[in-house]
């Protein structure tokens, strides 16, 4: 397969294990739905990455919950969220510069 000069491109960047780990288990819950090649944020998350885009963008939000998850994933993806944030932070303070992305 050829690829032409305005196609995407890949690149690399450091994650740190725990973050990637997360990452996967946010994907492995269904946070993407679709085809290989047509993959999509599962509709329900919509709300919440637009709310965070206006976060961002210096707007406000309020969120509601309107049902309760399954406690043990909450609490597992909390978990998994704090301990990228902790190695990510570990590793860049030992390496004296930003080296790798924490999970926001």
């Amino acid at each position: 397969m050829t690829y032409s000069s305005d196609d995407p491109t890949l690149v690399s960047y450091p994650l740190a294990r725990s973050s990637y780990e997360y990452i996967m288990r946010l994907k492995d819950l269904g946070a993407l739905e679709g085809a290989l090649g047509s993959m999509t944020i599962l509709p329900a998350l919509q709300p919440v990455v637009e709310a965070i885009h206006t976060i961002l963008a210096g707007g406000a939000v309020n969120i509601t919950v309107t049902q309760r998850g399954n406690p043990d994933i909450v609490r597992e993806l909390k978990e998994m969220l704090e301990r990228g944030q902790k190695d990510a932070n570990f590793i860049n303070e030992k390496s004296g510069y930003y080296v790798t992305i924490g999970v926001p």
